[in-house]
């Protein structure tokens, strides 16, 4: 049985409700440099994964990857991007590939530099052959310094990177200009402020 456009939207508004309730008392730390962090399951694991949460997230990133068209392959950096995408790729059928933060010395990996909120590293992209439109899938949308990172190995492998589905976006509308820069849309299920007071989310401005 086919939902209907209104099922959809239901299910949505509940998915989404359920995924901004999820923020309800979560920490705040600072980082190094004063750098604000929110600690929340999906994008650090702790204290745990409640399932029902991550459902949850995972059907609202699902309709925005339909909504982009689908792709061949869906793309995103450990760790905390693993299981958003597992789940995703569950739900749509597209499987995915993960970009990793150590080399493992086999042809056609791509080194990329990655410079975070709080941290500089290397990630190591190696694409599966062939041709095909890539979503890039990721927990946190900070300083844009991840995705970066993530649309330049992409093109480095020959593919094309159709848009970006970002959960939890800290950029606002920032998030407009880094599209512009990237060349392609960047779309999040929530916007969070973090403050001295804690954590401000609401539904992502489209």
């Amino acid at each position: 049985m086919h939902e209907t456009l209104w099922q959809v939207m239901a299910m949505n508004e509940r998915a989404l409700d359920f995924l901004m309730g999820s923020f309800r008392d979560i920490p705040v730390v600072t980082r190094e440099g004063g750098y604000r962090y929110f600690v929340h399951p999906l994008s650090d694991g702790i204290p745990l994964i409640d399932l029902d949460v991550l459902e949850a997230a995972a059907w609202l990133v699902s309709e925005e990857v339909d909504g982009m068209g689908g792709a061949d392959l869906l793309v995103t950096a450990e760790s905390m991007g693993i299981p958003l995408t597992t789940a995703v790729s569950m739900m749509t059928g597209i499987p995915y590939s993960i970009v990793r933060k150590r080399s493992y010395g086999l042809e056609g990996e791509i080194e990329v530099a990655q410079k975070t909120g709080y941290s500089s590293s290397e990630l190591h992209v190696l694409l599966p052959g062939g041709e095909g439109d890539v979503i890039i899938l990721d927990d946190v949308l900070s300083t844009g310094g991840t995705l970066r990172a993530l649309a330049e190995g992409v093109g480095k492998a020959s593919r094309d990177v159709k848009g970006a589905v970002i959960l939890f976006n800290k950029m606002g509308r920032r998030s407009a200009e880094l599209s512009r820069q990237l060349g392609f849309p960047i779309v999040a299920i929530l916007d969070v402020e973090v403050s001295g007071k804690g954590c401000t989310v609401v539904p992502a401005e489209r």
